[in-house]
């Protein structure tokens, strides 16, 4: 699993690259053809968000459940069956490409993904080959459970819970500052966030639209004085870029899949509102 731009890796490159555009509009089905159909890549896939990137009965419960291994074994497993190195695209500041691309590394599935615009694809252009893929019925056969994914990369509620007692454990929010604070909350029936996380808005880790590897390079010893990371957002899709930034920094990361929106389903559960005293050191650290 490797992480390019179009600055970096391209000697390195091999020449069949299989465009895989994962560009959506979240949970809007006619919106996402469109948004492809206005502007299409010559001989790439198309991968709708559902059930591939998420899929109900999933792993989890939530707004977006993570997929049974079947079903993303059966994608990828169309997407490679003429060979090729799957290479993973989205829009500037999106999170749909990130998601498939966490998936895959859950279940042990190779890809390459693009952190770069569009329209620096051209440099590699001499290493596309068009893609004769046709994805499978979306009535395949759902099996498989959490057992089957990497429990190195993915974090249940169980976790979670633990989590918020355990001051070696770092929970951290991707969400807008407004919904972690409770100030408002535009999809989930409850407001505010998992007791004890501290916030790191999603936004935070863009540098002229992509994945910024050194955007947490000052919050490192902060970051690093933990044994573990999980990372939520509402629904485990817009966490996927900031995970994969802290574990290209080598931190101990987890994403948890339900995220909110599964967090809440449990009665048990309680949700904070307004500031942590922990995320008190994230917010002085950025002023």
């Amino acid at each position: 699993m490797t992480i390019i731009d179009g600055s970096t890796h391209a000697g390195d490159l091999p020449d069949d690259l299989i465009l895989v555009d994962c560009r959506n509009v979240m949970d809007d089905l006619e919106a996402s053809s469109r948004k492809v159909a206005d502007h299409p890549l010559k001989g790439a896939v198309h991968i709708p968000q559902s059930p591939w990137m998420f899929d109900s009965p999933g792993l989890n419960r939530g707004r977006h459940p993570i997929p049974c291994r079947s079903v993303v074994a059966a994608l990828h497993q169309t997407l490679k069956q003429e060979g090729g190195t799957l290479l993973l695209l989205d829009d500037e500041k999106q999170f749909f490409h990130t998601r498939l691309y966490y998936l895959f590394w859950l279940y042990g599935l190779d890809a390459l993904l693009w952190n770069d615009s569009i329209e620096r694809l051209s440099s590699l252009s001499g290493k596309f080959r068009e893609s004769a893929a046709t994805l499978p019925a979306e009535d395949l056969e759902r099996r498989g459970t959490s057992d089957d994914a990497d429990k190195n990369l993915l974090a249940g509620m169980d976790a979670v819970k633990a989590a918020v007692d355990d001051r070696d454990v770092l929970l951290i929010d991707v969400r807008a500052r407004t919904r972690y604070l409770g100030e408002e909350e535009p999809i989930d029936r409850k407001m505010g966030h998992i007791p004890g996380a501290v916030n790191i808005p999603y936004g935070d880790i863009f540098r002229s639209g992509r994945m910024d590897f050194d955007a947490l390079e000052d919050m490192r010893s902060f970051l690093g004085s933990f044994r573990e990371i999980i990372v939520y957002c509402g629904s485990g899709m817009s966490a996927t870029p900031p995970f994969l930034v802290l574990r290209e920094m080598g931190l101990p990361a987890r994403l948890y899949g339900g995220s909110f929106s599964e967090w809440i389903t449990d009665g048990a559960n309680s949700v904070e509102t307004g500031e942590s005293p922990l995320n008190e050191r994230i917010v002085s650290q950025n002023e």
